[in-house]
């Protein structure tokens, strides 16, 4: 019973090739160094080197080389925090607004266009970059979104008036919400087009 009504997909998969896609053999000639420290990488992540140097291709074709066009910088989780903790609620909806634009600019930048579909798979794609787990669920037509982080309570504040603002704004879906300081979890009933 519970088979039959419970459909699991973790975002980050989609991001990578599930079936069995055409491939082909190419070799390159990469300094000995560069290939050593893959190899280490490879055995600390238990995949082999070329499926580490796969995913690699894949983080610069989905966001790297678009990063420098929209202006997207990483900044370290010290200062995520700090921040967050300083702002008063207007400003932390300024904030937001902000990365809504910068999101909506590199989804435009890579996929073409902006709506829900792009928009999540955007962001997605920035969560499994910068480390973020984002799982999404659907069981009996209700469809929920977590995401794990170690950011704290202010984190997890202003992901939810985000993803708010994203549903609103491009389905005018609401979104309840389950938070905590290292969790987020949307749920909705409707379903994305």
């Amino acid at each position: 019973m519970i088979g039959q009504d419970l459909d699991v997909t973790i975002l980050d998969r989609k991001s990578y090739p599930q079936k069995k896609e055409k491939t082909r053999t190419i070799s390159f000639r990469i300094p000995e160094a560069l290939f050593s420290e893959i190899a280490k990488d490879a055995k600390i992540c238990m995949v082999s080197p070329n499926v580490l140097v796969n995913r690699i291709l894949l983080d610069y074709i989905s966001w790297h080389r678009y990063q420098r066009r929209a202006k997207m910088y990483a900044v370290d989780e010290q200062s995520i925090i700090h921040v967050l903790e300083c702002l008063n609620e207007s400003q932390r909806k300024q904030i937001i607004n902000s990365v809504y634009d910068s999101i909506r600019d590199f989804t435009l930048i890579s996929k073409k266009k902006f709506d829900i579909n792009s928009c999540l798979t955007v962001l997605a794609t920035y969560c499994r970059i910068y480390g973020i787990s984002v799982e999404e669920n659907i069981i009996q037509g209700i469809r929920s979104f977590t995401i794990r982080h170690d950011l704290g309570k202010e984190f997890s504040l202003s992901i939810k008036e985000f993803i708010e603002k994203i549903f609103w704004d491009l389905v005018k879906i609401k979104v309840d919400f389950e938070l905590t300081k290292t969790c987020v979890m949307a749920t909705l009933q409707s379903k994305l087009v």
